[in-house]
């Protein structure tokens, strides 16, 4: 994995990653594909291919030009273990978070954990506010359904009788 291997933030799920490793080695193959028609044909046009927002983010954020099939290969490489050997975290959450809290979330963990962590996020609507981190075995419960059931006696006082 290369040291300076960056992720948008935008792009934090092991499944969005998975897509994306998808989409570069079609790109790739579809970049192959047009230098062997190029050295066969002289009037062959040039390939463009059409990649996504996020391809497109990643490929800027590591300085990598469409043009580079072996920067491409290698990056498609990274991802890869970056998919089998980063950390994942996975989140519940009283309610699905909004795309800008998922941003505040991500760019939290790859600061603070690691730079390339990788998180799900699930809602449960029976924590009332909150959350419950698991990240390996290591299971953090921080949801208000938790606080409630660890203070039952003074459920009296919050409730006001």
């Amino acid at each position: 994995m290369s040291p300076t291997l960056t992720l948008p933030v935008d792009v934090y799920s092991p499944d969005q990653l998975s897509e994306l490793v998808i989409e570069l080695q079609g790109t790739i193959d579809g970049l192959r594909d047009a230098a062997a028609r190029a050295k066969t044909n002289a009037a062959a046009q040039t390939y463009k291919p059409d990649i996504s927002a996020e391809l497109e983010q990643l490929l800027s954020q590591n300085r990598i030009d469409l043009t580079n099939i072996a920067a491409l290969e290698t990056l498609a490489k990274d991802l890869q273990l970056v998919l089998e050997k980063s950390p994942s975290v996975h989140m519940l959450l009283a309610a699905t978070p909004v795309r800008t809290m998922k941003r505040q979330f991500v760019t939290w963990f790859r600061t603070e954990i690691h730079p390339l962590t990788l998180v799900t996020f699930a809602a449960r609507g029976d924590l009332g506010g909150g959350a419950i981190v698991q990240a390996g075995s290591h299971l953090y419960d921080f949801s208000f359904r938790r606080r409630l059931l660890d203070n039952k006696s003074r459920l009296t006082e919050i409730a006001g009788v």
